[in-house]
C-alpha cells in the first residue's frame, strides 16, 4: 500500500469521530434547557450541582443562545436575573462541564476551577465569559 494513501483511508474514521451521535442530533439549535431534559445529561447534572440545583435550573431555563455542537462538545448557557450557567456535554465520554455565576461571583465549577478544562471548550467559554477564559487552565 502507498504510504500517501493511508491518511486518505483514515479520513472517514476521523469524520465519524467528530460526528454528533444520533441520539443527540436534535439538541443543536435548541435552548440549553433541552440538554437538561436529555436522559443522558439531566440526571448526571442534578448529581453534580447538588445544593445549587434551583439556581442552575432557573439559569438554564432563562435566556441564552441555542445549543451548539463544536469540537466534540454540545454547549450552551442560560441567564436568569443575575445568575448565569454554562453547560457542556461530551457524548462519547459522557463528560459534563458546568459553570455557575451568581452576579459577578463564580459559585460552581465542574471540573473544578483549578483543574484543566477541555481545550475544545475554549471557543464556547470565550462566548460565555471572555474574561474567565484567561483564568482557567486548559488541557
Amino acid at each position: 500500500m502507498n504510504r500517501r494513501a493511508l491518511p486518505l483511508l483514515l479520513l472517514p474514521a476521523i469524520a465519524r469521530a467528530d460526528a454528533l451521535p444520533a441520539e443527540y442530533a436534535a439538541l443543536p439549535g435548541q435552548p440549553v434547557v433541552a440538554m437538561v431534559a436529555h436522559p443522558a445529561i439531566g440526571p448526571r447534572l442534578r448529581t453534580m450541582v447538588a445544593g445549587r440545583q434551583r439556581l442552575v435550573s432557573d439559569a438554564l431555563r432563562g435566556q441564552g443562545p441555542a445549543v451548539v455542537w463544536e469540537g466534540g462538545w454540545l454547549s450552551g448557557w442560560g441567564v436568569a436575573g443575575e445568575t448565569r450557567c454554562f453547560l457542556a456535554f461530551e457524548p462519547r465520554a459522557e463528560q459534563l462541564a458546568v459553570m455557575l455565576w451568581e452576579g459577578n461571583n463564580p459559585s460552581l465549577f465542574v471540573p473544578p476551577r483549578w483543574a484543566p478544562w477541555p481545550e475544545a471548550l475554549r471557543p464556547a467559554m470565550r462566548r460565555f465569559n471572555p474574561q474567565i477564559e484567561a483564568q482557567l487552565r486548559w488541557g
